[in-house]
């Protein structure tokens, strides 16, 4: 009678199949991390265009476009006085919109809103640190490490998207500073507020006019969304620290020599701008402010003042994003530049 043997797996053959199959993981892997990428990519677009539509609907509700900020300083921002119309209206009723940042209450600071953190975010979503931070994936124009400082007043949920107030380019022409945007500071005086803009204001057509876009290099590391003393935002930081938007920090400190003389002037030499991406100065004064951001790849996603939202390239020309911010400065914008 013969016997029947059942040949198993050598050491050989058990280490080539191992292989085999990190081989195929590998391979598969980046796919996988590209899909996921993806999905969060479009929420965060999702997301854009849900802060549009709770735009329009502030909007339809008191006939103007939501503030920047409400000056004087330290006041409630665009981001506050929208959440009744995000589904967010429990987090509202814990805000005293009349009164300033610091004194609202620590349950309204650190209530989590989903739609103003974008989900491919590397940074946690509140702010806890009370004096700095250094951020690894900053460096400034020097080579330095940058760190982002903070007070305790500061503290709060963070945000990822803000809004586009001014060039800067008709800081000393057509409109005053913080003016030439959709969405610009507003200011109390007495009883009344003045500078209210409502959408029909808006000559350039809402679908050719920034509002608000991701800013998750600045935004997210150093202030909540919710503090007036850090907006409005402009794309050219030239002459006060509180531009979130900036190619070279607010004021005049980290800006090259040759720039400075036509910075305080009010004029911009825009031949000698140079788009700098991520670079800060650590040194600038108020902190460091970065340009347009997103963790995503190549991209940032932005609302227009339509409601619409859309993916716009990081390296877009100034020039390009100076028209598409300006409300009424009667530009033709090529939207297929984005």
């Amino acid at each position: 009678m013969s016997k029947s043997t059942q040949r198993g797996f050598t050491l050989v053959e058990l280490l080539v199949v191992i292989a085999i199959i990190g081989i195929l993981v590998a391979l598969l892997l980046p796919a996988v991390q590209s899909a996921r990428e993806a999905a969060r990519r479009s929420q965060c677009l999702n997301n854009c265009k849900q802060l549009g539509l709770a735009v329009h609907m502030y909007h339809d509700a008191t006939k103007h476009l939501p503030p920047s900020r409400i000056d004087p300083n330290g006041r409630m921002t665009w981001a506050a006085v929208i959440l009744p119309y995000m589904e967010a209206g429990n987090i509202a009723d814990l805000m005293d919109i009349n009164d300033v940042f610091d004194n609202q209450s620590q349950q309204f600071r650190f209530a989590p809103v989903a739609t103003f953190l974008c989900p491919s975010r590397s940074h946690e979503p509140s702010l806890n640190y009370l004096d700095s931070e250094q951020i690894p994936n900053l460096v400034s124009p020097t080579g330095a490490p940058v760190t982002v400082t903070g007070s305790g007043s500061e503290k709060g949920i963070r945000g990822d998207y803000a809004c586009i107030s001014s060039t800067w380019r008709h800081a000393k022409g057509k409109y005053p500073e913080y003016l030439d945007g959709a969405i610009v500071q507003r200011k109390e005086v007495g009883d009344r507020f003045v500078d209210r803009l409502s959408l029909s204001k808006i000559s350039d057509g809402t679908s050719n006019t920034l509002m608000l876009g991701e800013n998750s290099n600045w935004m997210s590391l150093s202030v909540s969304i919710y503090n007036g003393d850090f907006n409005p935002g402009s794309i050219l930081g030239t002459a006060a620290p509180t531009h979130v938007f900036s190619l070279f920090p607010g004021g005049t400190r980290g800006v090259p020599s040759d720039l400075r003389n036509s910075i305080q002037g009010g004029g911009i030499a825009q031949d000698k701008w140079q788009y700098q991406s991520d670079d800060c100065d650590p040194d600038a004064s108020g902190g460091c402010r970065a340009w347009f951001g997103s963790d995503h790849v190549g991209i940032v996603n932005v609302t227009l003042c339509d409601g619409s939202s859309r993916s716009m390239k990081k390296d877009a020309d100034l020039a390009f994003l100076e028209d598409f911010v300006t409300r009424a400065g009667e530009e033709v914008v090529n939207t297929s530049d984005l």
